[in-house]
């Protein structure tokens, strides 16, 4: 029973919460929002996920949810092969970096976190279609925005989620 002794069950217990709060707000985003399209457009609240458990947790675990939830999205998302799995890595350890040595972990530092992390994917989902597809700048650029400001709202649960499982012990 010694190994017991090196196993940080808290730890092992905020990682499950935060697999959950990941499969939750994937279950919302496929399931319930993605019916919900005012003016043509979906929310995609998925990367302030990454951000705030990245930002609550670091850059390591911020990396290893975010590559969990990268993977998640790449197995339920048709558009992509392996770029959610990449991105989303880089934006937790990146969330993680920040909060541990640059930014606090306040609201306001992980909502611009957040709507960084957006407009990155914005843009990412964006060139493609204007490069290879030959589509005008002008035409994707406007659903892009619409996409961020549709998924602005969606940081508030994702961050005091987040906040709620790194602050309980």
């Amino acid at each position: 029973m010694i190994f017991l002794d090196l196993i940080d069950l808290a730890k092992i217990r905020r990682a499950i919460l935060y697999l959950f709060l990941i499969v939750a707000a994937l279950w919302l985003q496929l399931g319930f929002f993605s019916r919900i399209a005012p003016l043509g457009v979906r929310p995609f609240f998925l990367p302030a996920v990454a951000v705030a458990i990245g930002l609550w947790e670091g850059g390591v675990w911020g990396a290893a949810f975010g590559m969990l939830t990268g993977f998640f999205c790449d197995q339920v998302m048709i558009e992509s092969t392996v770029t959610y799995l990449i991105l989303f890595s880089l934006l937790g350890f990146a969330a993680g970096v920040l909060g541990q040595f640059f930014i606090n972990r306040r609201f306001l530092a992980c909502f611009l976190a957040s709507a960084a992390a957006l407009a990155i994917f914005a843009g990412v989902e964006v060139v493609p279609v204007w490069i290879f597809k030959g589509a005008a700048l002008g035409d994707v650029l406007p659903v892009a925005e619409l996409q961020i400001l549709w998924s602005l709202p969606f940081i508030i649960p994702c961050y005091f989620g987040a906040k709620a499982i790194a602050r309980s012990n």
